[in-house]
């Protein structure tokens, strides 16, 4: 569900930010009215969305990395051992 948001100043957008943030929403773009100019404060509409993004993926271990680190590791540690 997409919901927008119009604010008058920064002000006025930082609590309504506040507020839908606090509902558990998230802001999917703002946007400046059409009458908005350069060096005007800002002034416009924000969408925000209950829908939340899919969690990331787990990260892949490359386990056969990982053995080749510990066998070589395992490896400096004999020559050092053989060595003292």
């Amino acid at each position: 569900m997409e919901i927008q948001v119009h604010y008058d100043n920064l002000a006025d957008r930082k609590i309504k930010v506040a507020g839908k943030e606090a509902q558990g929403l998230r802001m999917l773009h703002d946007d400046f009215d059409p009458n908005w100019k350069s060096g005007d404060e800002p002034h416009g509409t924000m969408t925000f969305t209950d829908v939340m993004p899919p969690p990331l993926p787990e990260p892949v271990r490359d386990f056969g990395a990982e053995i080749d680190n510990l066998k070589t590791r395992i490896e400096k540690l004999e020559k050092l051992e053989k060595v003292m």
